[in-house]
């Protein structure tokens, strides 16, 4: 997977910072929901904007 390397590279480079593994992880997962939701929620509002253009034409 592309994003594996660049992914253990955040990784290991917080928990040289002082984060634990699994805050590191945690916050991964929390900034890859937060991306999902995000492009979910645009996705939704592109359908709204697009059905009311529809029927203002």
């Amino acid at each position: 997977m592309a994003v594996e390397l660049p992914i253990q590279d955040v990784i290991e480079a917080a928990v040289a910072a002082g984060w634990s593994e699994a805050e590191a992880l945690a916050a991964i997962i929390e900034v890859a929901d937060n991306l999902m939701l995000a492009n979910v929620n645009n996705a939704e509002l592109d359908a709204l904007l697009k059905a009311m253009k529809r029927k203002l034409e």
